[in-house]
């Protein structure tokens, strides 16, 4: 794969990824780590890659899909089929609610340590989504839903791309060439990249 695709997703997916895990981890230094993954799709992997690099002393990634698993695994994680026995059995510092699902965002809370942070990536659209309030006030949860304010946190993710060479591009499943970006976007792969040539003066001034 070529480090072309490496920041390309710092603006979006990398960056929610980065707000997801690093501020966790900063409060909660060598903490535990636990993404449920597979409907943020690339969001839960730099989730978990970024959770290893930055010293997590476990990180856990769930997904059903095998690929996705194959590539948590290559960034350090330890990767396991939804409902594995060994997941959720202690609690974890932070959790990456990537799963896009009510029963996701449920797990995901009752996973966290005392004191521990889930963050959701994804979004609900049913309405009266539940999650277990009497857990969470028992073991002094923090709950943060919302969209990512990438703008905030980018100086600091390339600043991080920049000095260790962070392979982000691991993610990236398809690349393609910006005029076939209407048949790229139907094969609905993990992460999409598209490129193209840089922009000149010439090509900018041609009809």
């Amino acid at each position: 794969m070529s480090r072309r695709p490496r920041a390309a997703a710092a603006s979006d997916n990398l960056a929610d990824a980065w707000r997801a895990v690093v501020p966790g981890l900063t409060a909660r230094p060598g903490g535990s780590v636990l993404v449920l993954g597979g409907g943020a799709k690339s969001i839960g992997l730099y989730a978990a890659g970024l959770a290893v690099a930055h010293g997590a002393t476990d990180v856990d990634y769930v997904d059903d899909d095998l690929g996705r698993r194959a590539i948590a695994e290559s960034l350090g994680a330890h990767a396991h089929r939804a409902g594995h026995r060994s997941v959720g059995r202690r609690g974890y510092e932070v959790v990456v609610e990537a799963t896009s699902r009510a029963a996701g965002l449920r797990q995901a809370v009752r996973a966290l340590a005392p004191g521990g942070e889930c963050i959701a990536v994804g979004y609900y659209m049913a309405t009266g989504t539940r999650v277990p309030l009497m857990r969470m006030y028992a073991t002094d949860a923090t709950l943060r839903v919302g969209v990512s304010h990438a703008r905030a946190v980018l100086p600091d993710l390339l600043a991080f791309l920049h000095r260790t060479g962070f392979p982000a591009e691991r993610v990236t499943t398809l690349a393609a060439p910006w005029d076939e970006a209407p048949t790229a976007y139907t094969a609905r792969t993990t992460k999409l990249v598209l490129h193209r040539d840089p922009l000149t003066a010439d090509s900018e001034a041609a009809p």
